[in-house]
Order: structure tokens, then C-alpha cells, then sequence
């Protein structure tokens, strides 16, 4: 098919359309990885203090951990994920805080 053409012959003209469609879902399909990066660089420091801040076993390990993984058996009052524990635990903290001070 030439190239630089304003419209094209009837017998290549649903080629064309099919080549715009593929071309815009290409472009659509690069767009959505370099927006969600640009996305988690703008948010990366409160996403990564919470990964910090987890309270399952393997935030308690060392790093490098041990052979062992840990030295004594680990105590488990609490699912790995249960956040409504995490933020009674956190409440009660800043209420022992702020009855202290």
C-alpha cells in the first residue's frame, strides 16, 4: 500500500482501520506502565514506611537471617495481615502516651 496517502483504495481501507485500532491499543498499552510508574515514584515513601512497619515473621527475622531463622520459637498472637489488630495495638499505644504525658 503507498504511503502518505488522504484516503485509501476500498479494498485497503478496513487494513487501515484495523492498523489504527492496533496502533492506538498499542499506545494505550504503553501509556498505562509509564503512568502507574510515574504514579508509585509520586507515593513510594508512604507505601514503603507501611511495608516497614509489618508485624509478620519474616520482619522479625535478622537480615541475613540465621541458619535457623530464629534463635528461639516465635510467638504468634495474631494473624500476619490482621490489621484491625495492628490499629487497636497503635491506639492503645498513643492512648499510654498520651496518658503519660
Amino acid at each position: 500500500m503507498p504511503r502518505r496517502y488522504a484516503s485509501y483504495p476500498p479494498e485497503f481501507q478496513i487494513l487501515n482501520v484495523f492498523s489504527t485500532a492496533g496502533a492506538t491499543i498499542l499506545g494505550v498499552g504503553y501509556l498505562l506502565p509509564v503512568l502507574y510508574l510515574t504514579w508509585s515514584l509520586k507515593v513510594r515513601r508512604n507505601r514503603r514506611q507501611q511495608s516497614l512497619a509489618g508485624h509478620g515473621l519474616e520482619w522479625q527475622t535478622q537480615s541475613p537471617p540465621l541458619t535457623e531463622n530464629f534463635t528461639e520459637m516465635p510467638i504468634m498472637d495474631h494473624e500476619a495481615y490482621d490489621y484491625e489488630w495492628l490499629e487497636n495495638q497503635k491506639r492503645q499505644k498513643e492512648e499510654e502516651v498520651a496518658s503519660a504525658g
